[in-house]
């Protein structure tokens, strides 16, 4: 639940919520009460090797950074500790649109920033090393919060991302249109949701996960839509919304306060034991329900394809494979019992309603 007295001073350390890389990475930097890195460093600082080659030098050179069209990379070097930025105005305009603080609308440079965009994602995808790096990577950046600072930003992530969902959704469908890189709707709905899903965790995992997508999304925009589909098992896809209605906000409003869903269910086979219920092999994934002579009054079933014995009770039941990983129940036995029996009453109602 959203701690209504926590609200105020949670907005005040979020500058604005827009899934933007200079407004995401802003957060961890308001918790820590430090600077926010300039571009060059902040995509250095957070995607080490993927945006840009770091060049061998003393540190005292100011040799200006350079857009290598054939590698889809930004060439620099260290200045007294820092990436020296100056010299060279495109490559000022192509951070500028990753990090999403440029006001220009340059051709060349969005390309060149949409062409790196490309080549982060598709190493993401090809290769297994990248994500795994980046990954602990975002783990150790934010090991460096103290337990404090820590419980704050996990917060703050709550709020943002419910904060971004409004923001997206008072947007007209022209603004959407008109922004830098805009995200498609299926694309923002994932990285919203399934952030928001990490985070209701309340664990340290769930607190990484999050905000390496968060960051993803912030700079890859739709090109992050390519690295969903393939890495499942920290970010899986929404399966179904709770409750009645459809859309990303009722999941989102779920997840902040699930005991205010009713739970539902409209389908008619309730000779079953649990209605409405798809079971799958835990050993090997096949759909159960489809085996010959399936039946879920049993107490457990072999599948006849791997041979494992997969128990049936309501305590095997989960609202999609993502709780099935975590083990988060989404149901109590009550609230199941009474979701059939409120059904089958409607179906009794609807027959009566027919022979008259």
């Amino acid at each position: 639940m959203i701690d209504e007295e926590k609200r105020a001073e949670a907005e005040q350390l979020i500058p604005k919520p827009e899934l933007r890389l200079g407004y995401t990475a802003a957060l961890y930097y308001n918790v820590r009460n430090t600077k926010l890195p300039k571009q060059l460093d902040l995509l250095e600082e957070w995607f080490p090797g993927l945006v840009i080659r770091l060049e061998e030098t003393d540190g005292t050179e100011k040799r200006p950074p350079e857009y290598i069209d054939t590698e889809r990379m930004i060439h620099a070097v260290r200045y007294h500790n820092y990436i020296y930025s100056g010299g060279n105005n495109r490559v000022t305009h192509i951070t500028g649109k990753l990090t999403g603080t440029a006001s220009s609308n340059l051709e060349k440079e969005r390309k060149a920033a949409e062409l790196i965009q490309k080549n982060i994602a598709r190493r993401l995808v090809s290769e297994m090393n990248p994500v795994a790096d980046l990954h602990e990577h975002m783990e150790k950046m934010i090991d460096e919060l103290d337990e404090e600072q820590t419980d704050t930003f996990h917060y703050i992530l709550y709020m943002y991302v419910l904060m971004c969902a409004d923001r997206y959704r008072e947007k007209e469908a022209y603004e959407r249109d008109e922004e830098l890189f805009p995200l498609d709707e299926e694309t923002i709905e994932q990285i919203l949701y399934n952030a928001l899903y990490q985070l209701s965790k309340y664990d340290w995992d769930g607190l990484v996960n999050a905000w390496m997508w968060l960051m993803l999304g912030s700079l890859l925009r739709n090109e992050c839509g390519r690295v969903l589909r393939v890495y499942d098992s920290s970010f899986v896809p929404v399966y179904r919304a709770p409750g009645s209605e459809d859309g990303l906000f009722s999941r989102l409003r779920y997840l902040v306060a699930p005991e205010q869903y009713e739970s539902f269910y409209a389908g008619d086979d309730l000779d079953r034991q649990f209605p409405g219920t798809e079971w799958y092999c835990d050993q090997c994934g096949e759909h159960l329900n489809e085996q010959e002579g399936f039946d879920d009054h049993l107490e457990a079933w072999q599948c006849r394809r791997c041979g494992h014995i997969n128990p049936i009770s309501f305590e095997q039941l989960y609202e999609n494979k993502e709780d099935w990983l975590n083990d988060i129940h989404a149901e109590t036995r009550e609230r199941f019992e009474q979701t059939i029996e409120k059904r089958r009453a409607e179906l009794k109602a609807e027959t009566e309603e027919k022979q008259e």
